[in-house]
């Protein structure tokens, strides 16, 4: 509580000094995008929250639970069947959603495989987790997995060579412009997934169907409406005058995550204390609201893929290319989109609405 009070006054002492408009722009500077668009994405999942509501009630049903409580949120979803996926069969799933997509995006991902870009499995000393490493445009990515063969690790090769192939392709731009902000860094690799789930989706059961639907879902909460949560609990908690106590923080942080749950969860006494481990909170304030908007922009980019591809790809691919070197506001205009505009952000939402669709047809 004394730390994130300082943190508060700190925020406040440099933005006087250093004459910013308000407490965030700081932060919408690192990630060269604008209030007015982080102002519309907020209001545009605020305004859609009761989708979080509507899915854990519906989940709440599935495990036969009459009460859903905070720890119950993750349970997973099981079919009851231990699907296994090789690492070959993995590999030529993905690469066929790619080559179905962008003979481009295939090119580069076979290169992947072919010229020796990837660590693909878990040894004795090697860490955990998976990343694409970009380095610099005379060097190739690098690509580090740890494949068990779980569905799982299917969307993590997805996920990182969507981040390979925006690396690849930006290199053109060099190496001062091709590193992205954080609010387009995720854009291939989100959108990756998305075609491997709409690929995967077709091959499944109805019960696989279920666990799909209901992983992918939880995912897209816990990047898109968590950390929107995060936001408004921020701008709260930095909009007080002076010192606040533990009790005013936790209260502020179980009325906002109500919020998202509705009447889908009850969030238990230990829940209000949940603020006092998030360490972006502390070390990057206003930092949470870049994973919500690089989410939501990824969507709404699929929602106008889905409704005309073949126009789509060369625009993606120009997008991709330019890395770093523009806005978001100007890569989001080569759709002739407005990023400012709620319009732009409800397409991604509408996309959120499909998938939450698509689960309650299979039940």
């Amino acid at each position: 509580t004394y730390i994130y009070n300082i943190v508060r006054k700190d925020l406040k002492i440099t933005t006087e000094l250093r004459n910013y408009t308000n407490l965030e722009e700081s932060r919408h500077l690192d990630n060269q995008t604008t209030q007015k668009s982080v102002d519309s994405m907020v209001k545009t999942i605020n305004e859609n929250v009761s989708i979080v509501e509507e899915y854990y009630t519906l989940k709440a049903k599935i495990l036969g639970l009459e009460t859903l409580y905070d720890y119950d949120r993750y349970a997973p979803i099981s079919c009851g069947e231990d699907v296994e996926f090789t690492y070959q069969e993995s590999k030529a799933i993905v690469l066929e959603a790619f080559k179905e997509f962008s003979p481009r995006f295939h090119r580069i991902a076979m290169r992947a495989f072919e010229e020796g870009w990837v660590d693909s499995h878990p040894r004795e000393n090697k860490r955990g987790g998976a990343f694409s490493h970009s380095c610099v445009p005379s060097v190739h990515p690098y690509l580090m997995l740890n494949h068990t063969n779980r569905r799982r690790d299917v969307f993590t090769m997805a996920h990182e060579l969507g981040h390979t192939i925006h690396q690849t392709l930006s290199y053109q731009v060099g190496y001062l412009n091709a590193d992205t902000p954080l609010t387009t860094a995720e854009t291939a690799s989100v959108f990756a997934e998305m075609l491997l789930f709409e690929k995967m989706k077709k091959n499944l059961n109805p019960e696989q169907k279920i666990e799909l639907y209901a992983g992918k879902l939880e995912d897209v909460f816990a990047t898109l409406f968590r950390q929107n949560v995060f936001t408004n609990f921020e701008r709260l908690v930095h909009s007080k005058e002076g010192e606040l106590d533990k009790e005013e923080f936790c209260a502020l942080w179980q009325e906002e995550n109500q919020k998202m749950f509705g009447k889908s969860v009850v969030l238990t006494p230990n829940y209000r204390l949940w603020w006092s481990y998030i360490p972006h909170f502390i070390h990057t304030p206003f930092y949470c609201y870049a994973y919500s908007y690089g989410q939501l922009l990824v969507f709404a980019l699929f929602g106008v893929y889905r409704l005309n591809p073949i126009d789509f790809i060369s625009k993606y691919e120009e997008f991709l290319s330019l890395g770093g070197s523009k806005s978001p506001k100007e890569l989001v205009g080569i759709f002739g989109l407005d990023i400012e505009s709620n319009d732009f952000w409800q397409i991604g939402m509408n996309e959120v609405k499909l998938l939450l669709k698509g689960l309650r047809e299979i039940l």
